[in-house]
């Protein structure tokens, strides 16, 4: 058991991979910082991804560039600061006939996706011969395949990087407070007090890392914001053995995409993700059957008779939430960036982060220091 007024230059609620993220960026320029968390590091939906380290191909058809380009940014860093974490994989995108998009606009796009990659020649896409694909991916079918492309990514276990960006936190002087509750949050114009089952904490500024658990937080504890979520659930699932060798990149007929993960390591494939939009509570939200039926029914387009999957080869699945970003004024504009919402009382602060990927915590961390000045 703590002891009580535990003082420190910055609490952080949360300790996914931004609010870890963060420990560790402020924690390296020399500041004390706290860490609270109702469960372990990295509980949440910092460990339900796809585990891709990605720029998100599929945002350059919404025109979100600057996503883009800051995702392969830190992907590259990622890739350099955790090399048995974070590695290059490939991947394939199968076009099929009818496809929702047409070959010319995908090829499109993967060579501005190389543009914004860098000039590493070495992943930059090219087109598969189908025949070379027949090989590589022997399970799926060749009836009505128009195209393939080969594409490079990185992925990672998101669980295990979360964890480790902790314990770079934890080296470099930051305390993480797991399976803590907080009962009350008040501030004097000069320092916030979250009162815990551990003692309380006592910081000028706090940040606010949530994730999905935001708006409950700061409905709970009447914090100002500027921003609201939407709490967009995603499921993945995992079968025994290997569909392919390589990840793919898939697309269903409504346009949707979904990937197909192999994990050689653990002889198993995931499959996901899908969108569903929940309104009950964080900690309320469960797997829905139909979302299972949903990824099986859309692998299964792609897949030749002798390789349909079953209900019962699916070995477990898991669920995450995705916090996306609705400004209050007008919570139907939704973002798949991320938005830092800063709050002064007095000589206390107050920092809300809305949103964010696997991928650009770096950024985030860094654009968080900044903004705070520190």
């Amino acid at each position: 058991m703590a002891s009580n007024n535990i003082k420190s230059d910055v609490i952080i609620l949360g300790a996914g991979i931004n609010g870890c993220g963060i420990a560790r960026e402020l924690a390296i320029s020399g500041k004390t910082v706290t860490v609270i968390d109702k469960s372990t590091i990295g509980s949440g939906t910092s460990s339900k991804s796809s585990r891709l380290i990605h720029g998100g191909l599929r945002y350059l058809e919404t025109l979100q560039f600057k996503l883009v380009h800051e995702a392969l940014k830190d992907r590259q860093e990622l890739l350099r600061l955790y090399p048995n974490l974070v590695k290059m994989k490939s991947f394939y995108i199968p076009i099929y006939k009818p496809s929702p998009r047409p070959a010319w606009m995908i090829w499109f796009g993967l060579k501005f996706y190389d543009l914004l990659s860098g000039k590493n020649k070495q992943h930059h896409s090219r087109v598969i011969p189908r025949k070379e694909f027949s090989i590589h991916a022997a399970s799926f079918k060749q009836v009505g395949l128009k195209a393939v492309f080969q594409y490079y990514d990185a992925k990672t276990n998101d669980l295990q990087l979360t964890q480790r960006v902790a314990q770079d936190a934890i080296a470099n002087g930051a305390n993480f407070y797991k399976n803590t509750h907080f009962s009350s949050i008040t501030n004097n114009n000069d320092l916030f007090t979250v009162r815990t089952s551990q003692g309380d904490f006592i910081a000028p500024i706090l940040i606010n890392a949530t994730g999905p658990w935001i708006d409950e937080v700061n409905t709970k504890f009447e914090l100002p914001t500027k921003f609201s979520i939407r709490k967009i659930s995603g499921i993945h699932i995992i079968l025994d053995g290997l569909l392919t060798q390589d990840l793919m990149f898939m697309q269903t007929k409504q346009k949707r995409i979904f990937f197909v993960i192999p994990e050689p390591t653990n002889n198993q494939t995931i499959i996901g993700t899908t969108e569903r939009e929940e309104t009950v509570s964080i900690d309320n939200v469960t797997l829905c059957e139909e979302d299972i039926e949903y990824l099986i029914k859309n692998i299964n387009n792609y897949l030749k008779p002798g390789f349909q999957i079953l209900r019962q080869n699916v070995k477990d699945a898991y669920i995450g939430v995705r916090p996306l970003v609705a400004e209050a004024e007008n919570p139907t504009n939704l973002s798949r960036e991320y938005e830092l919402d800063i709050h002064k009382f007095g000589d206390a602060t107050l920092l809300h982060v809305f949103g964010g990927k696997l991928t650009t915590y770096l950024s985030l961390a860094r654009k968080v220091k900044k903004k705070l000045s520190l």
